[in-house]
């Protein structure tokens, strides 16, 4: 939505064939930046002046659309009244958010403090209490407001053009032909791969939407696949470190690496996200979870199947996304286990077997269950493992160490439901084994909102250690996790509510736009 914030308005010329057509796909392509907030405000958390943005483009772009059909007379009323209400809507949420709740200011002052202009308050008053304004003076006030936008919000997030790796990246995201796309990745390799997978990474954390989610993801892991695996140097987010960094990491870390009842193996990948490997040290039996890159497991798994080490018994998923269960059915190939069960949502590639919210079932001695925890997806769940007193939970997107996930196809009471009553729920000694390694990010949100000594001491801890994945527990969480104090008195204050649903789309909303401070030199 960049390129509509920037209010630059443009209505066909007519010079040319070829001005109109580029006319044309600007338009089809701002249309669909519309539609995609659209759906952004339709699921919650959408920021205030993204919406007006959208708001304000859809208005002028019925305008324009009007005006090409020759039908601008008689839908003049109609354009003028969608131009008031998103005028309306821009003006109100964005001076009603810096309202002080405990001392009532007028729109006027509120509106001096932050720089909007006078005349935007006056013409908000105008749309909403007496006769709509003109056209022309709607027209005007609207590529204004958006040039406003720009310079308040949207340029503080970064320069596209000036980064031309990103925009070349955001140009494939918008492409929907297979054929150019593929020639947009080829021409993207020109880029050094650290910074292109760093500028992925950067717009898959940023934009919403689950197609730019999974794109980006899909495109991140097709230019890894491309690297030897001896390339690159050892990744914070890799699929899992080696044995020597696990083992540094569990003497120098503060939290206790308990002596579990069941294995896991360790290998560096070259992906973003975790797979895990459960054993029965018993029966040898076995599940892996979320294996999303089979040709980095199905070799370990060959191996350990070929020495006698596992009984392979299942694939177990934590959620549909590509980057856990998109490697099913190559991984059953690879193995030659085509009957072999896939345990996971209903949307997971190629499940099996879906078990019922609270249901059990066995891995030689260790009992699973499966909790359900719609909200990142809505086939989301989390896996909880239990061998006498060793208890463990794997919980892919929708906590993680420090954070939780975001809210794709769900809302602020599901995530709440799911964090701090079902997983909440679970002994407070449960280890937690999410599905990324995204701890440094969250901490430096967490430490913005909240300044606790818990939260202190996660962030000294993940500047320390590489790996945070089964050092914390469901009751570490529920100390340095701001999304697991949402009935903490601080953490109302930050977020200005109370209601524990509110608390939780508030701190989402804030993590969705949070920048870490700049460090100093």
């Amino acid at each position: 939505m960049t390129s509509a914030g920037s209010g630059k308005e443009k209505y066909p010329s007519g010079s040319s064939a070829q001005d109109e057509a580029k006319e044309k796909e600007m338009r089809r392509e701002q249309h669909q930046a519309v539609a995609r907030v659209s759906m952004w405000m339709q699921r919650g958390n959408c920021p205030h002046m993204v919406e007006s943005t959208a708001l304000l483009m859809a208005a002028m772009l019925s305008d324009q659309d009007a005006a090409a059909s020759k039908n601008a007379a008689s839908s003049a009323y109609a354009i003028r009244a969608a131009y008031s209400a998103a005028f309306s809507r821009f003006v109100t949420g964005l001076l009603d958010g810096h309202q002080d709740k405990q001392r009532k200011q007028s729109m006027y002052s509120i509106a001096k403090t932050i720089g909007l202009p006078a005349t935007f308050v006056e013409l908000r008053h105008q749309s909403t209490h007496e006769q709509l304004p003109s056209l022309a003076k709607l027209r005007t006030a609207a590529k204004k407001a958006l040039l406003w936008i720009w310079d308040y919000y949207w340029k503080h997030l970064g320069d596209d053009d000036a980064d031309p790796c990103r925009e070349a990246l955001l140009q494939y995201l918008r492409e929907n032909d297979g054929a150019r796309a593929r020639k947009m990745i080829s021409e993207m390799e020109r880029w050094p791969r650290e910074r292109l997978l760093g500028t992925i990474e950067e717009v898959r954390n940023s934009l919403p939407g689950n197609k730019v989610f999974l794109k980006c993801q899909e495109l991140s892991g097709s230019l890894k696949e491309a690297r030897s695996p001896r390339e690159g140097t050892a990744a914070t987010n890799d699929t899992a470190m080696d044995g020597a960094e696990i083992s540094q990491a569990t003497e120098d870390s503060e939290p206790a690496q308990k002596d579990l009842g069941w294995s896991r193996f360790e290998g560096e990948g070259s992906h973003d996200n975790y797979a895990y490997l459960v054993i029965d040290d018993k029966s040898k039996d076995a599940v892996i979870i979320d294996p999303a890159n089979p040709p980095e497991v199905a070799p370990i798994l060959k191996e350990a199947i070929k020495a006698g080490k596992i009984n392979l018994t299942a694939i177990v998923n934590t959620h549909h996304h590509w980057d856990h269960s998109g490697g099913n059915k190559k991984l059953l190939e690879e193995l030659g286990l085509p009957k072999l069960e896939i345990i996971g949502g209903k949307d997971c590639q190629g499940v099996t077997n879906t078990p019922k919210n609270g249901e059990a079932f066995k891995l030689g001695s260790i009992t699973i269950k499966g909790v359900y925890t719609p909200c990142h997806t809505q086939d989301s769940i989390c896996f909880y493992m239990e061998d006498g007193n060793d208890k463990a939970v794997f919980t892919g997107d929708t906590l993680f160490i420090g954070g939780c996930g975001r809210f794709f196809e769900g809302s602020a009471a599901e995530m709440h439901e799911a964090l701090n009553k079902r997983l909440a729920a679970l002994p407070d000694d449960t280890i937690v084994y999410p599905g990324h390694e995204y701890t440094k990010s969250n901490v430096k949100f967490g430490i913005s909102v909240s300044q606790s000594d818990s939260v202190q001491k996660l962030h000294s801890y993940a500047d320390n250690n590489k790996v945070t994945t089964g050092k914390f527990t469901i009751g570490d969480e529920k100390l340095h996790n701001v999304f697991m104090r949402v009935e903490d008195p601080d953490i109302q204050k930050v977020t200005g509510e109370t209601e524990p649903v509110s608390v939780m789309a508030k701190l989402r909303e804030m993590k969705n736009n949070f920048k870490p401070p700049e460090p100093k030199m």
